[in-house]
């Protein structure tokens, strides 16, 4: 367990980055937690700091948050790609990945 007692502003970038990238490239179509989280968890060197929710079984949209429940991000389907935009930012940072097409 990390002695940072909160999530930071890189953690919560680097999880978002990690998830709408992967979402992106491998071409994912609903929200799966349990993937979802193992990719978040990855992000951030095995340790489970954020925790990603889908808000009554959403299948196109997610959040991600703190083990107290505060709302750090969101991530939804527009279209064909997935996006993510930080919450607690004021939702200044909004995050899409570029995949060439094939």
């Amino acid at each position: 367990m990390s002695e940072t007692p909160h999530v930071t502003d890189v953690e919560v970038s680097r999880a978002l980055n990690a998830l709408v990238c992967t979402l992106n490239d491998q071409r994912h179509e609903r929200v799966d937690v349990g993937r979802w989280q193992a990719i978040v968890t990855g992000a951030l060197g095995g340790e489970p700091r954020i925790l990603v929710s889908d808000p009554a079984g959403a299948a196109d949209a997610a959040t991600l948050t703190d083990r107290e429940g505060s709302r750090l991000a969101s991530v939804w389907r527009e279209k064909e790609r997935w996006i993510g935009r930080r919450d607690g930012a004021g939702g200044r940072d909004r995050v899409s990945a570029y995949v060439p097409s094939a």
